[in-house]
């Protein structure tokens, strides 16, 4: 399985345990083993985001609410969540991608899976999210 279908599978994941209030690795690693075409590359980048996902997520929501324009959290569509949450898990503490490709890649889940407006939204809040990190 490609690395953007691997993130779209999260993407999805994420979007559903938010749905059902279920922050838990379980949740996820069992959606996981349904998925056909795993390798060892697939089950590590999986793991390695899902667990920042699931380990930060106070601090992930923090980072996107902090890096919102006019927006709070709780207005944000769910799939553009499921967006922002994987993008910002990856630039956060998954160090072999380089940010710029998970600001890119995010874009890309956006113009597939949100709104029109969605796609500059998401750079935008994520743009905001290197510029704070790289300050850092």
């Amino acid at each position: 399985m490609t690395r953007n279908k691997m993130r779209e599978n999260i993407m999805k994941l994420i979007y559903q345990a938010d749905i059902h209030n279920e922050y838990i690795f379980e949740f996820f690693t069992s959606a996981y083993e349904l998925m056909e075409n795993k390798t060892a590359v697939n089950d590590q980048y999986f793991t390695s985001v899902v667990k920042s996902f699931i380990d930060y997520k106070t601090i992930i929501d923090t980072e996107i609410s902090e890096n919102l324009k006019k927006w709070d959290l709780d207005r944000i569509g769910k799939v553009e969540l499921a967006i922002l949450r994987l993008a910002v898990s990856e630039m956060m503490y998954v160090e072999d991608i380089p940010m710029k490709v998970s600001i890119n890649e995010a874009v890309e889940l956006a113009k597939t899976f949100a709104d029109d407006n969605a796609p500059k939204y998401i750079n935008g809040v994520l743009a905001s999210v290197l510029k704070k990190i790289e300050n850092d």
